[in-house]
């Protein structure tokens, strides 16, 4: 006897057929496959052409003549519904109406939990047929519950029962659900599939989902890189290819996708499930799904927590650590997007001792510091020279970091409190002054950076002398004006309070007498001797308040015009400060004895939020070229975000580089900004291997099907919408004429049509219209 078990290549064929999930419908795919083989050889069409009593009619279709006493009409009576669909009524079943016991197993283990009861079978129906979806629906692991007797014949085998499972029929404590499979997805309820598709030349972006690897912009910093063609195929060829990168349709929304050895240790039963979170999914192959969906997906974004949940857990964030594990992982692979800087002394002529090697460069400043540090270039130098610029001098052992190697792709994280307003971004940047070759003018530069802090540092300092008091114990700083205000409103209130407290004496010694005293504030102020003394402390008090503060005042005046100077040399070093931030960045200027060497670096891209990004899209070289001039590449910023309680929950905005500028610093204090060269921008993408194409092309195949039942669904409400049931009172009229005294149909020949004919066929022109 042939072997009932069905072939991995018919399983595979049947999931890749119907785009089902190969670890979800395994076991449902086996076992349909497994009842076809059995009853292949019974099933026997016939029984959709035979007659009611089960005899074969040879000769074609017969015509099926109903009996006047099965179904005759009674005029004025509304005849029951149809048991069929409309047409007509001589025709035998359609095959397309009747579904096959497979089909209705289907929709049974998708509605339903074990303890089914079976629909009402009719009394006609085939003993066979029943037979057969009972051992069908127990290989499949359904148990098919027999109904309980009808209470109106208690004696009789009444048939199935099939309704509402209620409170006083079952026990409450019986009832539990049994998972078959992972269906939990990393997603909440995500917008309708229309509201998902890709904009027409938008680029398609990552956002965080709900991984376990708390807030991040692991996403957008991956977005970015994409657009840039050098970066994207340095992460297509981290490790190495897979031949295949499987499917899951709820991958887009965090599901991972099992590898082919865990699906097949499930399936035996070697694994069971809830324990394949044990093997993770290649991180290389994770990247290289991110780049194939980037790439060619119809969606307009996808989430990044199957990736995120792969790197481990650190408080120097998901993004800082993708850089370290590609690292250590792939070493030279990752060059192009890695920078090495060394770490030297100030003085002599060392190149370096000590070499560190970063993809992302995190800059780290308390909210005070930014009081100094306006641009990304100062900012850049209190990182780089931080063992200098700290102190605000230059001893034997200072030290300072200089790039030795800077790969064609720059990212730098603003981290820390951030500004409290905003720093200049430059469009194009130049680590000229940063590299190795530099050494000599960047302890230059550090060394004014030095003298211009200390005199700043100096005219604040007197300046303060003036109107700031320094509490030693808690070292916190007050103004003197203030504080001296406040101390003779206090006192002042005290004096209030001794006066009122003696004419409510005086009232209290009237009797409280209104007459004398309409107004208690009109009684006299008789003060004792107690009082009178104190009274006098409170002014004394009060008028040394006064003069300190005249004093004061005073003071501030006579030194107006050393305040006004003071003014002015500190705008005069914040603009040598500005000027020492700008050396070294301007690659044109004349006069330079030594050329800058450094690469050109262009903004890509700005990670604000975990579902905001700002990338750069470069559009593609046009093929022809006028008067034998090579085109300019043209670029274009896009805004794309990611908000799941607006009405447009995804956004994908044309933007100039001015609104980036503008917005950005509303949306965050801490940005993320990629760079990249010419070089990295003008590199030929790579074409997908053919198990990435089969990847994505299954994902968009996957999202069609989403559309399309997105479309189905609402087709069938607006038809619904349309459709009207026919009135009973319209056929108890119509009973009365004389072409319906034979019929519950309508009447032939009155309007020109067969009456068989559909009756809605005009509502669905008007829907479709």
């Amino acid at each position: 006897m042939a072997s009932m078990e069905p072939s991995e290549q018919e399983i595979s064929q049947v999931i890749d057929f119907a785009s089902l999930s190969p670890s979800e419908d395994r076991s449902l795919v086996t076992q349909a496959l497994k009842f076809r083989q059995k009853y292949q050889s019974a099933w026997d069409d016939s029984m959709f052409a035979a007659e009611r009593d089960g005899t074969n009619n040879n000769a074609g279709i017969s015509f099926h003549i109903e009996s006047p006493d099965h179904n005759s009409v009674i005029q004025g009576v509304t005849p029951p519904p149809d048991s069929y669909p409309p047409g007509a009524p001589s025709r035998p079943p359609s095959r397309t109406n009747n579904r096959s016991p497979l089909g209705r197993i289907v929709d049974w283990t998708t509605t339903t939990t074990t303890g089914i009861t079976l629909p009402q079978l009719l009394t006609t129906e085939d003993e066979d047929m029943q037979r057969a979806l009972r051992e069908s629906a127990q290989e499949a692991g359904i148990d098919m519950v027999q109904p309980e007797p009808n209470i109106m014949e208690p004696s009789a085998s009444a048939p199935p029962n099939f309704g509402p499972a209620n409170r006083n029929d079952y026990d409450q404590d019986t009832w539990a659900m049994v998972p078959v499979g992972p269906t939990e997805t990393n997603l909440g309820s995500a917008p309708v599939p229309s509201l998902r598709k890709r904009a027409p030349g938008a680029p398609a972006f990552l956002i965080q989902g709900n991984g376990s690897a708390g807030d991040h912009r692991l996403g957008s910093l991956i977005t970015i890189l994409h657009e840039i063609p050098l970066a994207r195929n340095v992460l297509l060829d981290v490790g190495s290819p897979a031949a295949s990168y499987g499917h899951n349709r709820e991958w887009w929304k965090g599901q991972e996708i099992l590898p082919p050895h865990v699906l097949a240790q499930l399936q035996t039963g070697e694994l069971q499930w809830g324990q394949q979170g044990q093997v993770k999914t290649d991180f290389e192959e994770e990247i290289h799904r991110l780049m194939a969906f980037l790439d060619s997906t119809d969606r307009s974004y996808g989430t990044v927590s199957v990736l995120a949940d792969l790197i481990p857990f650190s408080n120097l964030g998901p993004e800082k650590l993708f850089y370290e594990q590609l690292g250590e992982r792939q070493g030279e692979k990752i060059r192009p997007l890695m920078q090495i800087a060394s770490l030297t002394e100030v003085h002599g002529d060392d190149l370096g001792y000590e070499d560190a090697k970063f993809g992302l460069l995190e800059m780290d400043h308390l909210r005070s510091e930014y009081g100094i540090i306006k641009t990304l270039y100062e900012s850049l130098d209190h990182v780089m020279w931080n063992d200098v610029l700290g102190w605000n001098e230059v001893h034997e052992s200072s030290k300072m970091a200089m790039f030795k190697e800077v790969g064609d792709v720059f990212v730098v994280k603003v981290s820390g409190d951030g500004p409290e307003d905003s720093m200049e971004i430059p469009e194009v940047f130049y680590p000229e002054k940063y590299m190795i070759s530099r050494k000599d003018e960047a302890r230059r530069i550090q060394i004014g950076w030095c003298k211009s802090k200390r005199e700043m540092t100096k005219i604040v300092e007197e300046r303060d002398r003036i109107y700031q008091w320094r509490d030693n114990w808690t070292n916190q700083v007050y103004d003197k004006r203030d504080l001296i205000k406040k101390a003779a409103d206090q006192w002042t209130g005290y004096s209030t309070y001794l006066q009122s407290l003696a004419r409510f004496e005086a009232m209290e010694k009237s009797g409280f007498d209104t007459d004398e005293y309409p107004d208690y504030r009109a009684a006299p102020c008789e003060l004792d001797d107690r009082s009178k003394e104190r009274l006098a402390k409170v002014d004394e008090v009060i008028q040394f308040s006064e003069r300190l503060l005249t004093d004061l005042e005073a003071r501030v005046k006579g030194k107006q015009c050393k305040l006004f100077l003071n003014e002015f040399l500190l705008e005069s070093i914040k603009a040598r400060q500005r000027f020492l931030g700008k050396l070294l960045t301007t690659p044109e200027k004349p006069g330079r004895p030594m050329p800058m060497t450094c690469n050109k670096y262009l903004l890509r891209g700005v990670a604000t939020s975990s579902n905001v990004v700002y990338v750069c899209q470069r559009a593609e070289a046009d093929l022809i070229e006028l008067e034998d001039e090579p085109s300019q590449p043209s670029d274009q910023w896009w805004r794309l975000a990611y908000a799941p309680s607006e009405e447009q929950p995804v956004k994908a905005e044309k933007i100039e580089i001015e609104r980036l500028f503008r917005d950005m610093w509303q949306e965050t204090k801490t940005p993320i900004l990629v760079y990249a060269t010419e070089k990295a921008l003008g590199t030929a993408r790579a074409p997908l291997t053919s198990p990435l194409e089969r990847f994505v092309k299954a994902e968009n195949k996957a999202f069609r099907q989403e559309l399309n039942q997105e479309k189905s669904d609402s087709g069938e409400t607006r038809r619904a919408a349309f459709v009207e049931p026919l009135s009973p009172s319209k056929r108890k009229h119509r009973s009365d004429s004389a072409d319906s005294m034979d019929s519950n149909r309508a009447s032939l020949g009155s309007d020109d049509r067969n009456g068989f004919d559909n009756p809605f066929a005009d509502q669905d022109e008007s829907v479709g219209t």
